[in-house]
């Protein structure tokens, strides 16, 4: 029997969770290792800051979706690994009660956070949204500025997809509420490169960019900052930016906390450094994998931080090591880019599905339809976790609520 601790409950996290029940042998056991009680996914965090987000049917508890799938959720941070004796330090998230969990093959699969670079102030002034427990007191404080009946400035720092979803979101929520005597929203859209969505094809980029203006979002490229204070940001020129709620959305790194334990290798954005079979390059017993993993590829590149590049490696790991645990040898996973969609708001999303510099100008698509697709993706990952039949009953639950129960 062998026992696998899985760290991280995020999308890799609970989608290898559910699929190792079916690939591995019947008397091994698995346990899901978070410190939340239920699942939130995560490039929707920002429609939890705007208070747009269905909890009721868009959430998973991890305790009932064990019991249903087969593993077992322990509520907990890990705080240190022993690979000698093979146990991981574990802190209870209500308790703070601390205890060893014995593992044969550990998988972490803990996400990325926010990178602020050391910007001075950004720690103490800027609301982050890296978790679900952040982007719910981002919309307590959100929520507070929405009915103070006046002008209030926003200035988000970061214009990659989390920046951009979380700056049309707040628009239209302002937009809609206004007909209520809600407070209109002045919104700063500050990204250090020379344009939206950076790592994107360039003509998706020029597109999110006519749409978030024409929504009277002010776009501030080239613009970095400098320093954050109470209720302002000093851009590298000297100016300053003010505003009543700032967030910060820029760049990824895995948790700080991360780095090091276990004496494992790390590179320089807190990433453990794996091999292409997902195994960490110095204890085969200990895997990583999503955006806290720097896997390699045969070009020499690595897999981006992208949430359909864990999904993927989450449901080859399971194969993989459920082949693994039925002698069979473990094989490399090799990540092939779908492309990305945006959502600028609810009706409108923007899509390259092609990517390639060859290709990128023919596939780039937009409008109601694609932000449909974005839904969709959301909905393949509720597959992925439940079943089908699940999805089915929540999207009709949902349109019957969307009919009963007034919309922002």
């Amino acid at each position: 029997m062998s026992r696998i601790v899985i760290v991280g409950g995020g999308a890799a996290g609970i989608e290898l969770s559910t699929l190792l029940k079916k690939t591995i042998r019947k008397e091994d056991e698995v346990i899901l290792v978070e410190p939340e009680t239920h699942h939130f996914w995560k490039p929707r965090l920002h429609e939890i800051a705007a208070g747009t987000f269905d909890s009721d049917l868009d959430t998973v508890c991890y305790f009932t979706h064990g019991a249903r799938h087969g593993y077992q959720h322990y509520q907990a941070s890990m705080t240190d690994i022993n690979r000698e004796n093979k146990t991981i330090m574990v802190c209870g998230a209500v308790d703070d009660i601390m205890c060893e969990v014995k593992y044969d093959y550990l998988i972490i699969a803990v996400g990325a956070v926010s990178n602020d670079f050391n910007t001075k102030g950004a720690k103490e002034h800027c609301i982050f949204l890296d978790s679900a427990n952040q982007a719910r007191q981002a919309w307590h404080r959100m929520s507070y500025v929405l009915r103070a009946g006046e002008e209030h400035t926003i200035n988000i720092v970061g214009a990659g997809a989390t920046g951009v979803e979380l700056a049309a979101e707040l628009e239209r929520v302002s937009r809609k509420l206004l007909r209520y005597n809600g407070a209109p929203l002045k919104i700063n859209l500050i990204e250090a490169a020379d344009r939206v969505l950076p790592n994107s094809p360039e003509k998706m980029s020029r597109k999110v960019q006519q749409e978030l203006e024409k929504n009277n979002i002010n776009v501030l490229l080239n613009t970095r900052i400098s320093e954050v204070k109470e209720k302002t940001m000093i851009t590298a020129d000297g100016h300053s930016l003010d505003a009543d709620v700032q967030f910060w959305a820029a760049g990824i790194k895995a948790p700080d906390w991360l780095n090091g334990l276990g004496g494992l290798a790390y590179n320089r954005i807190n990433q453990i450094e794996v091999n292409m079979n997902l195994t960490s390059t110095l204890d085969d017993h200990i895997f990583a994998l999503g955006d806290c993993a720097a896997i390699p590829q045969p070009d020499g590149s690595f897999v981006p931080p992208k949430a359909q590049a864990a999904n993927r490696a989450a449901e080859h790991l399971a194969k993989s090591l459920g082949d693994f645990l039925h002698g069979k040898p473990l094989t490399d996973f090799i990540f092939t880019d779908s492309g990305m969609v945006v959502a600028i708001g609810h009706y409108f999303a923007v899509g390259s599905f092609a990517p390639g510099s060859k290709m990128e100008s023919k596939f780039v698509l937009h409008g109601l339809l694609i932000r449909r697709v974005y839904d969709t993706i959301f909905r393949l990952h509720q597959r992925t976790i439940s079943n089908m039949f699940t999805v089915s009953r929540l999207m009709v639950a949902k349109r019957l609520k969307a009919v009963f129960k007034p919309k922002i």
